[in-house]
């Protein structure tokens, strides 16, 4: 047994819907036994992840289904879920019928590390270390502001934009649009059109910049990414302009930028188009 198939074995009993018994120190390819989660783990993971009606939930190693089942029964929202043994995905689906939730909900026998799950919106997973951190790439490659709820282990590097300790511990993670790198940004100020080159340096959801401009250089202030949420704030000429958008698609962002003092404030339009795209290494560093 080698590859993926060998890891995953290693961590077979280590679902999301379980606990491992081994400590975080124990190598993470040890089978650990299969300890169902309370209900209240399950509910935290759910209540964190701010699941909706209109969500699709993937559980990454369901186990017994339990989460998925959760999902759809109390917050009325879609599930898949993703294991690796068939034992457990066909107790999955007869608790599923039991639920009255077949109509929501779905099981595939797979592994994780393959398996597709791209349209998911939340991802909660209950898994050892070493898979954990497998999956990050393929849990950033995502659509920005997927929301990842992670039982215990979370990333390395990755800090979770919200931890949560309720018993055990949940940790939030939303997926960043990759915004790190050069941009061509113009803003139409009430004073006029303006045209700056903006340069972002991007960790995971931390970003960090400013822009070029005739009169030297403006840091971007309280600069923060949130999904594919953007905000900044710019001084030019004594004058604060507070830039509001989203990144629309990899290569252009928009949105709003507001001036003015007090209550008077003056808003208009903003766009960015990208130069150069930051490299990898940059980026998840």
């Amino acid at each position: 047994m080698s590859g993926a198939r060998a890891i995953m074995a290693g961590a077979l009993f280590a679902l999301s819907t379980v606990a491992p018994a081994a400590s975080p120190a124990a190598s993470p390819d040890v089978p650990t036994p299969y300890l169902p989660s309370t209900s209240v783990a399950v509910d935290e993971m759910l209540r964190v992840a701010s699941v909706a009606p209109g969500d699709l939930v993937a559980d990454l190693g369901s186990g017994d289904g339990r989460v998925v089942i959760a999902a759809a029964r109390d917050y009325g929202a879609r599930g898949l879920g993703i294991e690796l043994d068939p034992r457990l995905v066909e107790e999955s689906r007869a608790n599923a019928r039991k639920a009255g939730v077949t109509d929501r909900v779905e099981f595939r026998e797979g592994d994780v590390l393959t398996a597709d799950y791209r349209d998911a919106t939340v991802v909660t997973l209950y898994l050892l270390p070493n898979l954990v951190e497998r999956l990050k790439p393929r849990l950033l490659a995502m659509k920005p502001g997927t929301r990842i709820v992670a039982h215990d282990y979370g990333f390395s590097k990755w800090k979770p934009d919200r931890r949560v300790v309720i018993s055990k511990t949940y940790l939030l993670y939303v997926v960043p649009a990759q915004v790190g790198g050069r941009w061509r940004l113009r803003a139409e100020l009430p004073d006029g059109p303006r045209e700056y080159d903006f340069e972002l340096k991007q960790s995971y959801q931390e970003i960090k910049g400013g822009a070029q401009a005739g009169n030297g250089y403006l840091p971007a202030f309280e600069a923060r990414l949130e999904g594919d949420r953007i905000s900044f704030v710019m001084v030019d000429d004594s004058a604060s302009y507070r830039f509001e958008g989203r990144a629309v698609s990899s290569l252009e962002m928009e949105g709003v930028v507001r001036t003015g003092l007090g209550r008077d404030l003056t808003e208009s339009r903003w766009r960015a188009t990208r130069i150069l795209r930051e490299g990898p290494t940059d980026r998840e560093s």
